[in-house]
């Protein structure tokens, strides 16, 4: 009868009146926290069933008030953008979410659209770029970016080789120049060529021997054991096997045989016994270096266990990277990974133009990378305003004016000048004239005054 009473009193302030006496309630302590009591049970029960004189609460089911309050969490953090923000493609897993490396209100906004290489649809022309992502669970996106990034963790396939040359061709700037991309896109012509690369101390960049195969058919015995192959350009690991005797090499080319048919690309290489392994890489100006060390029984560092560690960067590191981007044209990021062997001797194994997250300076490495491809984007400097016609012209006349009142004077004051200095240089003739005469005057006096007398 009391639980009644409860939910009738309930409603007291909605106008219905209460059945509950003020003389016979009695006030119960609350319970601790951390104590079960029934009392909160009934509570919560009666706060969820209505009256049966009151009306109900609420006619929508629990799933629609879920996706009500997840529709305003994802509007919330997904501030809207104005008409003329820059497009930012980010190829890209969603692991990370590089849309918050942009969010400045103090700067120029930046839309990005974050997708993996088989969530795009690609139009491409001469002259533009139109970029379709269909994502399960959402409503395709149709855009026109303005610069695109390749993360980490993007997939590598033949597919994303033939979507990043189609926007090359439509001049979509990347952190690193076109020509270095199109050289990375083929890593075995590239070796070729670093290996011809001269440093300026007369060395060589010391890359790990391989033996190509475009096409694979069949192996050619090597000379040694164990080796390493590898399927399609190996990446992290994967696609990679370690043979180490002739009968295990027949056993992988069979299997590649039937797999591949003709149209797999394999390299194989000379197995090195790893003490430790080098990962350098440049972002910007900035370029680190971490030394991994496999503490597993694994022969792959990258599985398993291992001990990270960053460490100063070697000046002849350094060349090397230097020497790759003069070499393939301006790259802001780039790395290569470096295997050392138990005798000391350092084997460049890869070259990457991919930004890759090692340690604890994660998310610098991303803070550095967005600020990239934020100069990108950045809208050209403002150039000064130049003034109106208008404002020019009436200038243009005083200054004109005034010129020609500041020549009028000096031109006039000249024939005076010269005049007055004639009259100077005549005087001096007719004074000189004058008392010619009155001499000659007073000696006619005198002699007719001598001759007559005087005549006064």
């Amino acid at each position: 009868m009391n639980f009644f009473k409860r939910k009738f009193s309930f409603h007291e302030e909605d106008g219905e009146a209460s059945l509950e006496d003020p003389s016979s309630t009695t006030i119960a302590m609350p319970a601790p926290p951390s104590a079960f009591s029934f009392q909160s049970i009934a509570n919560k029960v009666s706060s969820t069933i209505s009256a049966p004189t009151s009306p109900a609460r609420s006619s929508e089911s629990l799933a629609a008030a879920l996706e009500r309050s997840l529709q305003h969490d994802r509007s919330r953090g997904a501030p809207v953008m104005p008409p003329d923000a820059k497009v930012l493609l980010v190829i890209d897993n969603q692991a990370v979410d590089w849309s918050k490396y942009f969010r400045n209100p103090n700067e120029f906004p930046i839309r990005v659209e974050q997708a993996d290489f088989p969530e795009l649809d690609v139009i491409c022309t001469e002259n533009s770029l139109t970029v379709e992502i269909n994502q399960p669970g959402r409503d395709p996106r149709t855009f026109y970016p303005q610069a695109a990034f390749v993360g980490p963790s993007a997939a590598h396939s033949q597919q994303s080789k033939t979507i990043l040359r189609s926007m090359i061709a439509a001049g979509i700037p990347f952190v690193n120049s076109h020509t270095s991309m199109i050289a990375f896109m083929d890593k075995n012509n590239l070796k070729k060529q670093l290996r011809k690369l001269v440093l300026p101390d007369s060395s060589r960049i010391p890359l790990l021997p391989t033996i190509h195969y475009p096409h694979f058919h069949r192996f050619h015995q090597p000379t040694t054991f164990p080796v390493v192959v590898s399927v399609n350009e190996g990446y992290q690991g994967i696609g990679k096997i370690k043979v180490n005797n002739s009968e295990e090499l027949c056993d992988v080319e069979g299997m590649l045989q039937i797999m591949g048919k003709g149209d797999t690309e394999v390299q194989v290489e000379p197995f090195v016994e790893l003490k430790y392994d080098l990962h350098v890489q440049k972002i910007g100006n900035d370029v680190k270096t971490f030394l991994r060390r496999g503490i597993s029984k694994n022969w792959k560092s990258n599985v398993g266990s291992s001990v990270l560690e960053q460490i100063p960067t070697n000046e002849r590191h350094k060349q090397y990277i230097q020497a790759i981007c003069d070499h393939v044209g301006r790259m802001s990021i780039c790395s290569i990974d470096i295997l050392v062997s138990k005798e000391g001797r350092e084997y460049v194994h890869n070259v990457n133009d991919v930004i890759a997250l090692f340690g604890e300076s994660q998310e610098d490495d991303r803070r550095n990378a967005s600020a990239l491809l934020r100069a990108i984007l950045a809208p050209p400097p403002r150039l000064p305003s130049r003034p109106s016609m208008e404002r020019v012209a009436p200038r243009y006349r005083e200054s004109r004016i005034q010129q020609n009142m500041q020549r009028a004077p000096s031109v006039e004051k000249r024939p005076v000048e010269i005049i007055e200095k004639k009259e100077l240089k005549e005087q001096p003739s007719v004074t000189s004239q004058s008392s010619f005469a009155d001499d000659t005057m007073g000696q006619l006096k005198r002699t007719f005054a001598g001759i007559f007398g005087d005549v006064s």
